[in-house]
């Protein structure tokens, strides 16, 4: 069953016109609206506001994937956030604001921890000095970082698909567009001016949107 496209402009309650900086703002501001500490009674329901807040702005925080989503409504998931220098930063800027609060970060191994179950990874809180706002400190194995780890569990569910399509010279040398069918779902290619035979177009995480499932589909250009 294809996966239905979430609209992460919608659940961070912004434009699709939407600037960076607009993004991180909303994204900040409901980091602290859902937090379950302010949500007496509600945690549970706070914790899934929490977990899709994250993974939109893991997509709608980085340019790549924001493209994508704009071109084809791939979903992401919550381990994004970590996938990406800018997103991440947010985010440890979202965990100083609750110290800086008097806001816990026990949650966030309820949010995170079914997508590294077994991998070894908790969050906790360390150097809340006087007056000072709390840190977020990521316990992970020796030698590794929060990055790998989300990559790492993210590459064993990825399986790739591949595309043969074959184009005239004139049209490898002017660039084109061409609409991919795939399960009943229609993408749409764009091809660079100047590809030759062998030359490979991907649409990652497009596999989302046709199967439901996590993959990059790869268009492998023959030109004749």
């Amino acid at each position: 069953m294809v996966t239905k496209s979430k609209d992460y402009y919608k659940v961070l309650g912004v434009p699709r016109s939407a600037s960076d900086d607009d993004i991180k703002q909303a994204y900040r501001k409901l980091a602290m609206q859902y937090h379950p500490d302010r949500n007496p009674g509600k945690e549970e329901w706070a914790n899934e506001k929490f977990k899709a807040i994250n993974e939109a702005y893991g997509v709608l925080g980085n340019p790549e994937k924001r493209s994508q989503f704009d071109r084809f409504g791939t979903v992401g998931d919550v381990g994004d956030i970590f996938s990406n220098r800018s997103t991440q930063s947010t985010f440890e800027d979202v965990m100083h604001d609750f110290g800086g609060a008097g806001l816990g970060f026990d949650f966030l191994d309820g949010v995170f921890g079914d997508f590294l179950n077994g991998r070894n990874f908790t969050f906790r809180t360390y150097g809340r000095g006087p007056g000072g706002p709390g840190r977020v400190h990521f316990n992970v194995p020796r030698g590794s970082t929060p990055e790998n780890l989300f990559s790492q569990a993210q590459r064993p569910r990825s399986r790739n698909v591949t595309y043969e399509i074959t184009i005239t010279e004139e049209q490898a040398a002017s660039g084109m567009e061409k609409d991919l069918k795939r399960r009943g779902k229609k993408l749409r290619v764009k091809i660079p001016a100047g590809v030759k035979t062998g030359s490979k177009v991907k649409l990652r995480n497009a596999r989302q949107v046709t199967d439901g499932q996590v993959g990059d589909i790869i268009i492998k250009v023959k030109v004749k």
